[in-house]
């Protein structure tokens, strides 16, 4: 099983010191890769699964810019990263940039500037057999203020829940709990949702007709969300599928085991 895992990650700087009215000193600066918490989970429990990652910062330039280079993947994950990240591309921008994709023949001489549609490719992606999974963050689906921006783009259309451009966050400090609402699903059978830890967060999620919920959080908002869209799979997860809304998540016992069924299950080898 090949996965191309987009997003979970950020730039850390600091500390920040303010060592007087014109100085503020950075002492360190790093990127941190939250999603190498589901990676290892993962790895531990099927070391069969080929992971390729790019992080959030990188996606812009990196996310495939072809369907034959999309298409050599099983499952896309795509968590805790905004649309506009792979709707964007970095020759949009400088003059020389656009020059350079002239050498390279990506733009024709006197031509307009013009790229791949990434997110037309990740619609199609699904609908001739690949499987998605979108996890939920605060740049997922709606997201924080609506930055997420997933909301009327081609990849909304092949999710198996609504979105719309308002701030769907649910912040739980006090913690939200999970419960199992179809144990028999290959997701998440075998596993005992009862002894699931709680969220800290998750994005209020509105299943379409014909998608199955298979867990819920919270007041009774879908966690888990599946459904099959033209020959691929779909699942939507609510939550942070690491930190920070799932800091308690990582540290659960069966955290690898539900990923791996996820996975296997979007492949469709289960």
């Amino acid at each position: 099983m090949r996965v191309l895992y987009v997003g979970d990650a950020g730039l850390v700087f600091g500390p920040l010191i303010f060592e007087s009215p014109f100085l503020i000193e950075v002492k360190d600066a790093y990127v941190r890769e939250w999603g190498s918490y589901l990676i290892e989970a993962v790895r531990r429990e099927d070391p069969s699964v080929e992971f390729t990652y790019i992080r959030t910062v990188d996606a812009y330039r990196d996310f495939p810019r072809d369907y034959e280079r999309l298409r050599g993947y099983d499952v896309l994950i795509l968590s805790d990263v905004s649309s506009e990240v792979l709707a964007f591309y970095p020759e949009f921008f400088p003059i020389e940039q656009v020059r350079e994709a002239e050498l390279l023949g990506r733009v024709e001489r006197g031509r307009y500037v013009g790229m791949p549609n990434r997110l037309k490719l990740i619609k199609r992606f699904v609908e001739e057999g690949g499987g998605l999974l979108m996890c939920g963050g605060w740049y997922s689906f709606s997201g924080r203020f609506g930055q997420g921006a997933w909301y009327g783009t081609p990849v909304a259309e092949v999710l198996p829940v609504e979105l719309e451009p308002v701030d769907d966050r649910v912040e739980a400090p006090d913690g939200a709990l999970v419960r199992a609402a179809d144990g028999d699903h290959p997701v998440t059978r075998g596993i005992p949702w009862e002894t699931c830890p709680p969220f800290l967060g998750y994005n209020r999620l509105k299943p379409k007709p014909g998608a199955r919920v298979l867990a819920t959080v919270g007041e009774g908002d879908p966690l888990i969300v599946v459904w099959e869209r033209g020959r691929g799979r779909v699942m939507a997860f609510a939550s942070d599928p690491v930190l920070h809304w799932g800091i308690n998540f990582v540290r659960w016992e069966h955290y690898g085991r539900f990923w791996a069924q996820a996975l296997r299950w979007l492949a469709k080898l289960s």
